[in-house]
């Protein structure tokens, strides 16, 4: 899992919109679960909640948990299981890059 962590966050860092990284990861603590926090992607692009969603699921196809089903305190955050195999998660932030991208 440490592994997928380090690719995670040697990728989203990758992604830039107007020159600023557009997705922090949080590095978990116990978990295979990190926490995308994506406000500076949503300020960008002039995204609410809906439409960050949107851009996860819709957009890029991917089937991560929305953060502000965990309260308030979530808006502008995702929710990542990196308890999968390195292609997948290289397969999910090229479609979540090309999402991003298409919105430009």
């Amino acid at each position: 899992v440490e592994h997928n962590v380090l690719f995670v966050e040697k990728r989203l860092k990758e992604i830039k919109v107007g020159g600023v990284e557009a997705i922090s990861p949080l590095r978990p603590m116990f978990s295979f679960l990190v926490w995308l926090d994506c406000r500076e992607l949503c300020r960008a692009l002039g995204l609410g909640q809906k439409s960050l969603v949107n851009l996860f699921v819709e957009d890029a196809g991917l089937a991560l948990n929305d953060g502000a089903t965990f309260g308030p305190g979530g808006e502008g955050f995702m929710r990542l299981n990196v308890g999968t195999s390195a292609k997948v998660l290289e397969k999910a932030i090229d479609r979540l890059e090309e999402a991003i991208k298409a919105r430009l």
